[in-house]
């Protein structure tokens, strides 16, 4: 009854702005002629973790301001957990701003509502901008065969093993564990010498899924078994090598593994406990690069080297894998006007182009183009350690990005509850399989 309610206000708001439309009224001019454009995004401004993406939206969305000054910015910016729940409320509401970030798992839900439209017309206005996008950056925002609905500015693993090598050597570890039996024994010596093994901020209720399960869960199912469960074609939550993952992380909890507040700090104060020396290792994706270049401490620095979970027993997926993908794009309002429309383009074009994507990677990050000729003296050795890790490895299937929202919303909601033990794997596995099943 609540979700048939919500759908019919949202109907009437969609009818009343059509109405508008139908009369001439128009949202893309202030009263003094410029075009305002309305824009939400997690690029918080001052943020003290600042990563290669925040460092460059901003100088160059302040070029792009200087350079035009008919148009006129209504900004809100925000930390990532935040806006998460700011877009779900507005979208409900039928009050998105005119350009936003989108992942993938929304698409659907956005479509199905009204909200959004193909921002193909964008990219076809600017086929040198379109055609510098790196192979498989679209492939989370393609729906109905080529229309796309979000332009990625970024392209990377969201899962990657941050550790401490010094910090190994002393508990007698020599090499990064390469079997999850020799894991499991490198924690157990970790938690023997007082290190929390991996420090873990699981309070946004993503980063356990996106940045461990993603790639975890596929070391047992493989991707074929994803895409069938994606694709609906029969594949289940309920499977044994599945329900397998689910046990494999929460062992790894009740061996403690992880820290007890895991489910109370987020992903900037996990990396905190590694970076005090506190915790031996870290899971994120690749943006933690930058932000560790920019505020960690030499010594640190200096030991913390970049892996993937290893092979499992029996596994069916790829142990070079790791989950990967753009993950967010920029989108715009299905209420786009042509004026506002053209401007947000050429806005877009400016932040994913190739200067962007240069001083991403100047940065240590990683876009989703091809950079302009870059400084390759300013990229730090952990970037550099990166790109040859990430040209060993194949990309996989992230969770939260490819799965609808409120199957992503009760995994996350459940692995929280999975890691301090107040469901099991088999329960929890049934628990997504319902929400799974109701579309």
């Amino acid at each position: 009854m609540a979700r048939t309610r919500a759908r019919i206000l949202l109907g009437a708001a969609m009818v009343a702005a059509a109405m508008l439309t139908s009369i001439g009224f128009s949202y893309a001019q202030t009263a003094n002629g410029k075009i305002k454009i309305s824009f939400i995004h997690f690029f918080k401004q001052d943020d003290p973790n600042a990563d290669a993406n925040n460092k460059t939206f901003y100088p160059t969305f302040a070029k792009f301001r200087s350079d035009n000054p008919n148009v006129e910015f209504d900004v809100e910016d925000m930390v990532h957990d935040t806006y998460e729940t700011k877009m779900k409320t507005l979208a409900a509401g039928n009050e998105l701003p005119d350009l936003f970030l989108i992942k993938g798992s929304w698409i659907d839900n956005f479509i199905d509502n009204g909200l959004v439209k193909p921002v193909n017309p964008l990219l076809d206005s600017n086929a040198a901008w379109r055609d510098n996008f790196n192979a498989g950056a679209f492939d989370e925002f393609k729906r109905n065969g080529n229309d796309i609905y979000g332009i990625p500015f970024q392209l990377f693993t969201t899962h990657l093993v941050y550790y401490n090598s010094a910090v190994f050597q002393k508990a007698g570890i020599k090499t990064f564990p390469k079997t999850w039996k020799e894991f499991e024994a490198a924690i157990k010596a970790l938690k023997a010498k007082g290190y929390t093994p991996i420090s873990l901020g699981n309070k946004g209720k993503w980063v356990a899924e996106s940045c461990i399960l993603s790639t975890l869960g596929d070391r047992y199912t493989g991707s074929p078994w994803f895409y069938s469960l994606r694709d609906r074609k029969g594949a289940k939550f309920t499977d044994p090598d599945f329900v397998k993952s689910l046990d494999a992380l929460q062992k790894l909890a009740k061996m403690g593994a992880f820290n007890s507040d895991l489910n109370s700090i987020d992903d900037n104060q996990q990396k905190t406990l590694y970076i005090n020396g506190k915790s031996a290792m870290f899971m994120d994706g690749a943006w933690s690069i930058s932000t560790m270049v920019s505020i960690a401490p030499a010594d640190i620095m200096k030991n913390t080297h970049l892996a993937i979970l290893p092979a499992v027993d029996g596994g069916k997926g790829d142990p070079m894998a790791a989950s990967g993908g753009s993950g967010w794009g920029y989108a715009i309002n299905a209420n786009l006007s042509p004026e506002k429309q053209k401007v947000i383009g050429q806005l877009v074009a400016a932040l994913t182009g190739p200067d962007a994507a240069r001083v991403t990677i100047e940065n240590n990050g990683q876009p989703a183009g091809k950079a302009a000729a870059y400084d390759k003296s300013k990229l730090a050795p952990l970037s550099n350690e990166y790109f040859d890790l990430v040209g060993k490895i194949k990309f996989t299937p992230i969770y939260d990005i490819q799965l609808n929202a409120p199957v992503i919303e009760v995994m996350n909601a459940g692995l929280q509850e999975l890691l301090i033990g107040t469901v099991t794997p088999r329960d929890l596995a049934a628990r997504i399989e319902a929400e799974y099943e109701k579309k």
